[in-house]
């Protein structure tokens, strides 16, 4: 009878781990061609998405079309993509840092990241020192981040790494810069941050 109890027991859980794996939210194709590094593919996998489509955008470095398909979107990530890269283009700074401002602050995500886009913005605009205070107070966050959680390569925090690389450049560390940057080229191969 307790054998019967056993072999019952694990079927059901087996069964529900099944049911709940089945459950998660899959990565859309999309998604995958990005991981996999098709950037065009994925822009093309993507033309009912928006978000990924932009995302695949903009790691092709066309970014003025990233902002049209992240203006399609109505995920909170998009003003930030936004915000990003009209940075990139150097255009329209003072809508990009208020665009990150309103998404920090209705938003907030995973605030370190924001807190660098902000300060990437920032400098950008010029805006050196504070673009360097808003690093300086997250950048032991950042270096947890990237030493402790996000280890494994992403195309997607390519664009991350760029920015951490630029605003550490700013603060005079060289070679945490260079090392960032070289990061970012083999997390996103042949895209625009590699």
């Amino acid at each position: 009878m307790l054998q019967i109890a056993v072999v019952v027991t694990a079927v059901l859980l087996i069964g529900w781990l099944a049911a709940w794996m089945l459950a998660q939210k899959p990565a859309t194709n999309a998604q995958q061609l990005i991981q996999d590094h098709r950037y065009e593919d994925a822009v093309i996998a993507a033309a009912n998405d928006p978000l990924h489509r932009a995302e695949a955008l903009k790691l092709l470095g066309r970014f003025d079309e990233a902002i049209a398909s992240y203006r399609r979107s109505d995920d909170p990530a998009a003003q930030e993509g936004i915000a990003l890269s009209l940075a990139h283009l150097n255009r329209d700074l003072d809508e990009a840092k208020r665009l990150m401002e309103e998404n920090v602050a209705l938003h907030p995500q995973i605030m370190e990241f924001q807190a660098l886009g902000l300060a990437y913005i920032l400098l950008r605009r010029g805006e050196r020192s504070d673009a360097l205070r808003i690093y300086t107070d997250n950048v032991e966050l950042l270096e947890t981040r990237f030493r402790d959680d996000y280890t494994d390569p992403d195309p997607l925090l390519a664009e991350t790494l760029v920015m951490f690389g630029a605003l550490s450049e700013a603060a005079g560390d060289v070679t945490r810069a260079t090392a960032l940057r070289a990061q970012a080229a083999h997390w996103a191969p042949g895209s625009v941050w590699s």
